[in-house]
């Protein structure tokens, strides 16, 4: 009988969640995948994502945190690169609005998925934005896909200057980044994500921009190749450095008004759930995920680069 891979609902039943470890990991790499996961000796990427999962490093926790990353980022590609930042709250007020530009977005640091982006606060009722923030920062967000390094990140809320253009969001350009080892030549595939919040598509590349060899299954495809970014270079070579450290990492960039942003950091991709279609090519970038991971028990590389507008103006409480 052939194995139908299948995404698993965002939020499982609390039977399954109240698996232990050994348990859960396994049951949802089989449901996912089709078969078990060597957590000993992994090999394809999928079963490497889980290793991330089930045993973080501490490193992960800084790298993911969309506050606390933004020194590493300046530190080693620059301030130029940062999303400019106006405030930083542990707890949000109406009154905390009162200080923020008529545009902005407002994200929780330690997920994904839990933000909001604010065209004219004017339209808005502060009470509510205020009720939504702090519900995220109470929100047990690490246990939905125990994805564990989230769990150790200090709950905050940011807000950024909004990059839109015509009320909308720039698109995104995911690299994908592998590093085999010392001697071996970084691997990238990007995705390039499009329709945010609208008709979401995303369509997968190499370095040079030519369709990637493979798929990736549950998402769906523009059905047309994109131009090549005037700053795909640029866009490269900000991502293998900011990835150096580790084994793989997925950069996020944006690029908005002809200039290169840095999202975010990401380091269990959709929490384990890519299916490669060829389905050899888990195995294929399990190869070029370079392991055991150099830094996996070291702290947050500092970079040399200055850091002072890295950190935005935190709210009183």
């Amino acid at each position: 009988m052939t194995h139908k891979p299948k995404i698993p609902r965002e939020v499982d039943s609390p039977l399954v969640m109240a698996l232990p470890d050994a348990a859960y990991y396994h049951y949802k790499y089989l449901r996912i995948h089709g078969q078990l996961c060597r957590f000993e000796r992994p090999r394809r990427f999928s079963e490497k994502i889980f290793h991330r999962m089930r045993y973080p490093s501490p490193l992960f926790s800084q790298l993911a945190d969309k506050v606390e990353v933004r020194r590493y980022i300046a530190g080693t590609v620059g301030t130029q690169f940062l999303v400019p930042a106006h405030l930083v709250a542990e707890h949000v007020t109406p009154e905390t609005f009162d200080a923020l530009p008529e545009s902005f977005v407002m994200k929780a640091n330690h997920s994904f998925s839990q933000l909001r982006i604010v065209q004219d606060k004017r339209d808005e009722d502060p009470v509510e934005l205020a009720r939504l923030a702090n519900g995220w920062m109470t929100s047990q967000f690490s246990a939905r896909m125990r994805e564990k390094h989230y769990g150790f990140i200090r709950p905050r809320v940011i807000f950024e200057q909004a990059l839109l253009t015509n009320g909308r969001p720039p698109a995104d350009f995911k690299f994908n980044v592998f590093n085999p080892g010392a001697g071996q030549k970084p691997y990238i595939f990007i995705q390039h994500m499009q329709g945010r919040f609208e008709y979401l598509t995303q369509d997968l590349y190499e370095e040079d921009w030519r369709p990637a060899p493979f798929r990736l299954l549950n998402q769906k495809t523009s059905g047309r190749p994109a131009p090549r970014p005037v700053q795909l270079d640029e866009m490269l070579q900000i991502a293998r450095k900011l990835a150096e450290p580790l084994g793989y990492m997925r950069v996020d960039l944006y690029l908005h008004q002809g200039r290169i942003y840095v999202g975010e950091l990401t380091l269990t991709p959709g929490a384990g759930r890519y299916i490669f279609d060829p389905k050899g090519w888990d195995e294929i970038l399990g190869a070029k995920f370079g392991w055991p991971e150099p830094l996996a028990s070291r702290g947050l590389p500092s970079g040399n680069g200055s850091t002072t507008e890295a950190a935005p103006r935190v709210a009183a409480p």
